[in-house]
């Protein structure tokens, strides 16, 4: 602890000679893939591979901006398809397993989902990028050892109501053998929290540097061994005579895998040392006192991005669940139609979070060091990118719905009702990634209670009241819902859209930089 309005003295940020004459010369190194995790530098210059350079050198061009930020992009995109992967093959592998392990692995994702939601806020990555850009890199340090308590705390409540899933889909009317099932399933999950939480943050704390390796290492990886161990254990192939173990595996083995795929990171990011500090030796006597450098100050400042951040995560997950169920009272095709259409959705927003996630890294950086005009740049880049892939892919999926339609059934009557709603689909789709894609600009700059108005007004008083009234006074079908959901995306990006243009960059990045403690 130290008094406010004095620098910090503890052990995490102790400095060597050569790091204050580094300092005072005020010369940022933010790390790329290009160079190592502590990098050494020539007397006299600077990292050739930075691209976010210190701040009075020459300006990034568009063009740069533009290479940069699909360079950044592709290992976001490796890392969000080894997550999708995973999820992916658990469902496969309780597929061949029974309809019984099927239906009970999706109540209990239904069920964890709805309180998960709690501890995914993504806003460790804001606090990181400006103290990074602002080169107080101590700071970085201290702000994941913050999240790591706040999200270690509201992990707690989360663990005890994923304990109750059998009981609560038992008293909703599930019958006993699926609800205990699921029960187990979430159970076992539990135990994965810890690492989901340890593998998030370190992740958003490298990648906010623009070091994405270790990440992209560490997802494929667990990739992998997810699919070879579960269709080994789960299901028994290729040992003949051996039928696996079946449901009761299927948990366990995606647990152990988790907790693998954060040792993986977490071994990497000791190997090469602490990247917020100058010597492999410090990593060691960082983690020597880990309530180091913390404050309530700083603490409220985590909060003050964190709480708005989850909750309007919540609200989206919740806004789609009641969505969902207002697909359930049109039938049974259209609601397995609308699920099976929603992964369609999830899939191609992998290639918009890519671009947006890089632009966001970009911003956050640019907005630490001061730069705001190229914090601008950085913000236009990424959505025209965005805006361009998205005409490109919203062209072949309507021209293609009933191509997509067969990933997930080969049901000619539910590819039919897909392909007469492929109009209003294709514009959820575009919107619903837009949204995303807007989204990041205002979240960098750290408006994530403006975000989380922005949704509650869009979503609640817009999107889900459209799709009441319009599948009850217009028509009773997909089409109407699709037209509600699409009307309530556009809202979202016009509210967006209006952020991102209007918003101060200059007022945005002092208070980044007065977030990074250099400005007061």
């Amino acid at each position: 602890m130290y008094l406010e309005g004095t620098e910090p003295s503890f052990s995490c940020t102790t400095r060597t000679n050569n790091q204050r004459r580094n300092m005072a010369d005020n010369e940022i190194q933010l790390h790329t893939e290009e160079s190592p995790l502590i990098p050494t530098q020539v007397e006299g210059k600077t990292p050739s591979s930075d691209v976010e350079a210190a701040k009075g050198t020459e300006s990034t061009t568009v063009l740069e901006d533009i290479i940069d930020t699909f360079h950044l992009a592709m290992p976001i995109f490796f890392s969000r398809v080894s997550y999708v992967g995973m999820k992916t093959t658990d469902t496969a592998l309780l597929g061949h397993v029974s309809g019984q392990a099927l239906s009970a692995a999706a109540l209990s994702d239904l069920w964890t989902m709805c309180t998960a939601v709690f501890i995914q806020g993504r806003v460790l990555s804001i606090l990181v990028g400006q103290s990074i850009g602002a080169n107080n890199r101590a700071l970085a340090f201290v702000y994941l050892r913050i999240s790591f308590l706040i999200l270690g705390i509201l992990s707690i409540p989360v663990m005890i109501s994923w304990c109750y899933t059998g009981q609560v889909w038992t008293w909703l009317g599930i019958s006993e053998d699926i609800a205990k099932d699921a029960g187990y399933y979430s159970f076992v999950f539990i135990f994965s929290i810890p690492a989901q939480l340890g593998f998030s943050q370190l992740s958003q704390f490298l990648s906010a540097q623009r070091i994405m390796k270790p990440e992209v290492i560490s997802s494929l990886m667990a990739l992998i061994c997810n699919l070879f161990f579960g269709i080994v254990l789960v299901l028994g192939i290729p040992f003949i005579g051996f039928d696996g173990f079946g449901f009761e595996a299927c948990p366990l083995v995606t647990v152990s895998i988790v907790w693998c795929q954060c040792l993986i990171l977490y071994t990497y990011w000791f190997k090469y040392g602490d990247t917020s500090q100058p010597s492999n030796s410090d990593v060691h006597e960082n983690w020597a006192s880990l309530t180091e450098g913390i404050t309530m100050k700083r603490i409220r400042t985590y909060s003050a991005l964190y709480f708005p951040a989850a909750f309007a995560l919540s609200s989206d997950f919740w806004r789609m669940g009641v969505i969902g169920a207002i697909a359930a009272t049109l039938g049974e095709r259209e609601v397995g139609l609308f699920n099976a259409s929603y992964r369609i959705l999830w899939i191609t927003l992998i290639f918009v979070g890519s671009l947006s996630g890089a632009a966001g890294i970009k911003i956050g950086l640019r907005l630490g060091n001061g730069d705001a005009n190229a914090a601008r740049q950085a913000a236009a880049v990424g959505i025209g990118l965005a805006v361009l892939f998205l005409l490109f892919l919203s062209t072949i999926v309507y021209f293609n719905t009933r191509m997509f339609g067969m990933l997930f059934t080969d049901d000619e009557s539910y590819l039919d009702l897909f392909e007469e709603c492929r109009l209003p689909f294709t514009f959820v789709l575009f919107f619903m990634n837009l949204s995303v894609g807007l989204e990041t600009i205002p979240i960098s700059m750290g408006q994530t209670g403006n975000v989380f108005y922005a949704g509650v007004v869009a979503g609640w008083l817009g999107q889900v009241p459209g799709v009441i009234l319009l599948t009850r006074y217009w028509r009773k079908d997909l089409y109407a819902l699709y037209t509600g959901v699409a009307v309530g995306y556009c809202v979202l990006v016009m509210i967006y859209g209006w952020l991102a243009h209007s918003s101060d960059y200059q007022k945005y990045s002092d208070m980044a930089r007065r977030r990074a403690e250099v400005l007061k």
